[in-house]
């Protein structure tokens, strides 16, 4: 059995079901559990599946659908559920975040997990995040300005995500986030609508 898989996704369209004109942004990845291993040696690299989403106007898959079926069921049943896991900044319609159809290639490839003890700053406004991404520079503590300034659900916890693995993350940011050291952090990186630091931390023995 395969046991390594990644995807990566292709933006194909979307529509709306409400309101009824085509949003102004469509919906964004950022974050993504990987799929399932695969059930066969059958598999040929770079497969592409392709998926019927609907993301509602918090960013959740309220439901997913294969257009193009693997031939296993129980693979493309659990293939779904971990899609539906995954998470999007919402389609909007100006600054109203409005739920939205998209249709999504995704191609299926193997690569080994890459575990890494994380923490994150996240904000929607850009310059607030350079300002405390200086403040951190300058030896500022990220556990406290998590707690004060950041709106991701880690704030509570100063930011800590555990760990995670760097598959999750959209290709820009796992890069950056693989080739950081530990205690090290990330310049400020756009994630969806807001802009996120992320720290490594030591990982948890």
């Amino acid at each position: 059995m395969k046991s390594l898989v990644l995807i990566a996704l292709l933006f194909c369209g979307c529509t709306t079901l409400q309101p009824p004109e085509a949003p102004d942004t469509l919906p964004e990845l950022i974050y993504q559990v990987p799929l399932p291993p695969w059930p066969t040696t059958a598999y040929v690299q770079g497969s592409t599946l392709e998926l019927m989403l609907r993301v509602t106007s918090d960013g959740s898959v309220h439901s997913a659908h294969l257009l193009t079926p693997s031939g296993y069921t129980d693979w493309d049943s659990l293939a779904l559920e971990v899609v539906r896991q995954w998470r999007f900044s919402p389609a909007r319609m100006g600054t109203r975040p409005v739920p939205c159809w998209i249709q999504q290639k995704v191609r299926v490839r193997f690569e080994p997990p890459e575990p890494i003890t994380l923490a994150e700053l996240v904000c929607p406004d850009r310059l607030l995040v350079d300002s405390l991404h200086a403040l951190i520079v300058e030896g500022a503590s990220f556990d406290s300005l998590a707690r004060i300034y950041s709106v991701a659900a880690s704030r509570d916890k100063g930011g800590f995500l555990g760990e995670i693995d760097a598959r999750s993350f959209p290709a820009h940011v796992r890069q950056r986030l693989t080739a950081l050291r530990v205690d090290d952090i990330t310049s400020p990186l756009i994630v969806g609508r807001n802009v996120a630091i992320f720290k490594r931390l030591r990982r948890i023995p």
